[in-house]
């Protein structure tokens, strides 16, 4: 006869249940994630695979959610239109936004690209004024040693410099 004392008998379904839960918690875990991975290709033509958007420079090819990447998979979606669909219109992840939502959400993506663009002109301009101002100007070789430029070289640089700062600046050369 195998005598249990009355804490035994209380503790052993509360065992039980703990292990029912941790093997669920396991179960959970090991399930395959549902990531979107995204297939797109940068200008100088290479394919890049991603669990993130391409970034503005890319082409998206496409997006593929499927649980099991590789396995049954459907067809791929269509790649991005080069001009994409309006905010909040049937078929985008933003179909559901009111109107007014989606209107604050363009005004909010509007000012985080004017502060983006403003962020590269005052970059730019830094880097022209440095160029203008530097005598010398060096790159860094494979073995972090200084490579100086030569002045054919440096006023290439400046040359360069100021065309970005007209271009992300929108200052005309004139």
């Amino acid at each position: 006869m195998n005598a249990t004392t009355p804490n035994e008998r209380t503790r052993r379904p509360a065992r039980r249940a703990l292990a029912a839960a941790a093997l669920l918690v396991l179960g959970a875990v090991a399930l395959p994630s549902v990531a979107a991975v995204y297939k797109w290709i940068d200008p100088k033509g290479e394919v890049h695979y991603s669990d993130r958007p391409p970034p503005p420079e890319g082409k998206l090819l496409s997006i593929d959610t499927s649980a099991q990447h590789g396995h049954e998979r459907g067809p791929e979606p269509a790649p991005r239109a080069s001009t994409p669909a309006p905010l909040g219109a049937p078929g985008t992840p933003n179909a559901a936004l009111s109107p007014e939502a989606a209107a604050k959400l363009k005004q909010n993506v509007d000012n985080d690209v004017s502060s983006a663009r403003a962020d590269q002109c005052k970059q730019a301009q830094d880097k022209y004024q440095n160029y203008i101002h530097s005598r010398r100007l060096y790159k860094e070789g494979p073995n972090k040693e200084r490579i100086y430029l030569s002045d054919q070289e440096l006023e290439t640089e400046r040359l360069n410099a100021k065309h970005e700062v007209d271009e992300l600046c929108g200052t005309g050369s004139g």
